[in-house]
């Protein structure tokens, strides 16, 4: 009787990253241990690190693979080795190794060189292989779900995210954008870039406007996904309260009104963060409009 089965192997697209991630995490040694060790992740993977400036030492790219703009990392697979621009902060160094594991280990990122700049390791590039590269690297830091597992044992606040980011290696801003963005409640998180001020002027007068906004999709379902202000911007002051006393790294809480281009009106629970650069609005819950002022 003639076999009416063979095996068939999985083509390498279909795999999803989650599971590549899963997979290099166990594998490696690496999951469930804080923070995610990108010198366990390269050992596994055979890969080098290498750390050198950039500008000066140009033996390891051709002229041709240099991208315009400052070079943060590169990937070489024939050297299979991931080189760092020298200088950087340990939790910039960390993401952007992650970022080229990330190349190293998805499907279809099978350029032989891949060569990271600002522009490339940012949230807002639109290529779609910096795209799936940067959140990998995310899910590295945060070694998947575990961040977002282990924030729901503790109360929807922005301080849970300030809390746990030092035991990931993350920086405040990383953690709080992973926060909302995994959330299974309705919240949201609006963060506020400085504008150019003076060195005269007070740190409540220093003007800022909206960066961008990162919700959960439960808040997205029942609000909003993002929001503008009605002034090109406004005073750190107005973000925290006229009169409320606030440095960095404090919390404040505050009411917020948010107006729908159709007038509908959402008042929020908030609270408010700074960490010396940006200033991060966290919308907790919503307050019922039968609510007493």
């Amino acid at each position: 009787m003639p076999t009416r089965l063979r095996t068939a192997t999985r083509p390498e697209q279909d795999i999803p990253a989650d599971e590549i991630l899963d997979t290099l995490l166990i594998e490696a040694g690496a999951a469930g241990k804080l923070p995610t060790d990108h010198k366990r992740l390269l050992e596994f993977l055979g890969l080098e690190q290498l750390s050198f400036d950039f500008m000066r030492e140009s033996e390891f790219l051709d002229s041709s693979d240099k991208p315009a703009g400052e070079i943060r990392a590169a990937l070489h697979f024939a050297k299979r080795a991931v080189a760092t621009q020298s200088g950087m902060g340990d939790k910039r160094e960390r993401f952007c190794v992650f970022h080229e594991i990330a190349h190293c280990v998805l499907p279809e990122h099978n350029l032989k060189i891949f060569v990271d700049n600002d522009h490339t390791l940012s949230f807002w590039t639109k290529a779609r292989l910096e795209r799936e590269a940067n959140r990998f690297a995310a899910d590295l830091l945060f070694q998947g779900r575990l961040f977002s597992e282990q924030a729901m044992n503790f109360d929807t606040s922005i301080s849970t995210a300030v809390d746990l980011a030092p035991h990931y290696g993350a920086s405040y801003e990383a953690a709080l954008r992973r926060y909302p963005e995994t959330h299974v409640m309705p919240c949201a998180l609006l963060v506020y870039d400085k504008v150019a001020k003076s060195d005269d002027s007070f740190v409540e007068d220093d003007d800022y406007r909206i960066h961008y906004t990162i919700t959960s999709a439960p808040f997205r379902k029942l609000y909003f996904s993002g929001v503008q202000m009605n002034a090109e911007k406004c005073k750190a002051a107005e973000i925290y309260s006229p009169n409320q006393a606030w440095s960095v790294g404090h919390i404040c809480e505050k009411e917020l009104v948010v107006e729908s281009e159709a007038k509908e009106k959402w008042r929020f629970e908030t609270e408010v963060f700074s960490n010396g650069y940006k200033i991060f609005q966290f919308l907790k819950r919503p307050i019922p409009s039968n609510a007493k002022n």
